[in-house]
């Protein structure tokens, strides 16, 4: 099957959490109808929610299939990445106060409450040291047995212990939080050290493809329709601000947007093909 899809272990189901698996089979195969006619089977890449295997669907589904093709996931990573390093080599300096202004506004109330929180855990963490004395000083001058004392001082050691591991994770957090200014300025360092944006390549992926989130397809309206969210490194799920594009650009996009649609046109003919021919007589 060649090398492993370089998406794979970037891909999570919307509705579940669960990643998402790859289904491939490079080349055509055959296989051999109850009638005794061998059809063949076409080509095939995409990806579905873990939890909906065969077992699932059988006994007891977890999730839905959430179901799409790798050449959409690529083609819509490539176009995530190349619309924001756009933007990024045409604004600069909006592209790092828009990252910035984001990242404080949603860590402002998280990083007062981890700061509260703190406080309110050293606090304790000192009641009990002043505790523990005193059991000593108690278990000292005979007032408390020493069976008595393993056991409140087990308890209040667990307790204690417990205590400085929560101070602990949420200080790593606050500092993450400072850290955080500098995450537009990693992010640019990237996109320099890109010139061409034309293929998504598997180093492209590595650098800048944090997650993708794919949501189940939505066919209401008559068409198929499937959200998917792309979370690049450092700055998550970035939104472009709307600007008034070139006469370059909209050509541009017009000429990608003309081509996606010759190759679902072409898709749906090739399978259409496939299905006629490998229906049994």
């Amino acid at each position: 099957m060649g090398e492993a899809n370089p998406l794979t272990g970037l891909v999570f189901c919307a509705d579940c959490g669960g990643k998402m698996y790859n289904h491939r089979i490079p080349h055509r195969t055959e296989y051999t109808h109850p009638n005794g006619k061998v059809y063949s089977r076409p080509p095939k890449d995409d990806y579905s929610c873990s939890t909906y295997s065969l077992t699932n669907r059988k006994f007891a589904r977890q999730c839905s299939q959430h179901y799409i093709r790798t050449a959409v996931l690529r083609e819509l990573a490539l176009d995530a990445i190349r619309t924001v390093s756009g933007f990024v080599k045409r604004s600069e300096v909006e592209f790092i106060r828009q990252v910035r202004e984001a990242s404080t506004v949603r860590q402002e109330e998280t990083a007062k409450a981890h700061r509260r929180r703190i406080a309110k855990e050293q606090k304790r963490v000192a009641e009990l040291n002043t505790i523990i004395k005193k059991l000593y000083e108690d278990t000292a001058t005979g007032k408390l047995s020493d069976k008595r004392f393993d056991l409140l001082s087990a308890e209040y050691e667990r307790e204690q212990e417990e205590l400085e591991q929560s101070i602990a994770a949420l200080q790593a957090e606050l500092d993450n939080f400072h850290a955080d200014g500098e995450r537009a300025d990693k992010f640019i360092a990237i996109v320099k050290r890109y010139t061409d944006f034309t293929e998504l390549t598997p180093s492209m992926i590595t650098e800048f493809i944090e997650k993708i989130v794919v949501h189940e397809a939505d066919k209401s309206s008559g068409e198929r329709e499937q959200q998917v969210d792309i979370y690049l490194n450092f700055i998550g799920k970035f939104e472009v601000p709307a600007h008034e594009a070139t006469a370059e650009e909209l050509a541009e996009e017009e000429a990608r947007r003309e081509k996606r649609e010759r190759h679902r046109k072409a898709q749906r003919r090739y399978y259409q093909k496939q299905r006629e021919q490998d229906r049994p007589a």
